[in-house]
């Protein structure tokens, strides 16, 4: 196809580039961790402090997952990025949650309770719960943090509260 389209020359040199799946796999992790650099160090470079979202799903597979999104500005843009996502291997308390934090923080050596202003999650007891939850947790090491709580719209009920009679 390609030599139909672009020329005896251009599949050739299509042709020498190697795709095997070995070779994909370490393309795409080598993308992956230039952008979580890249992410890490914007976020480093900073002035201004960040804000931070996190949602634990469960699989079909039931496993557990950890996702982190991080809101900061860097070069006057603000920008939103997705940050990592960990498995929950253990539970998904609150104590589960912020030791995978501060684990995946300390290993870019990036001090996030100094920088961070507001933290999002959903109202499960262990992000919000009053006594043990994750946002106490974090509240009691950096007690300036703004909680608040996102919240899931059904599309399908907001669709038929739109539709005219």
């Amino acid at each position: 196809m390609v030599e139909l389209v672009c020329g005896l020359e251009q599949r050739k040199k299509l042709e020498a580039i190697l795709l095997s799946k070995d070779v994909i796999h370490s393309r795409i992790v080598e993308i992956s961790c230039n952008i979580l650099k890249q992410n890490i160090d914007e976020l480093k470079a900073s002035p201004f402090p960040f804000s931070m979202q996190l949602d634990e799903t469960t699989e079909i597979t039931n496993c557990s997952q950890l996702l982190v999104f991080v809101r900061y500005v860097s070069a006057d843009t603000i920008k939103e990025e997705f940050l990592f996502c960990e498995p929950l291997l253990q539970t998904t308390k609150a104590v589960d949650v912020l030791a995978i934090l501060n684990v995946f923080f300390s290993k870019h050596d990036f001090d996030w309770k100094q920088k961070l202003h507001s933290l999002c999650t959903d109202g499960a007891p262990a992000m919000l719960g009053n006594k043990s939850g994750f946002a106490h947790l974090v509240k009691k090491e950096a007690p300036n943090v703004i909680v608040t709580h996102c919240f899931y719209i059904d599309m399908h009920w907001l669709q038929k509260l739109f539709q005219p009679a």
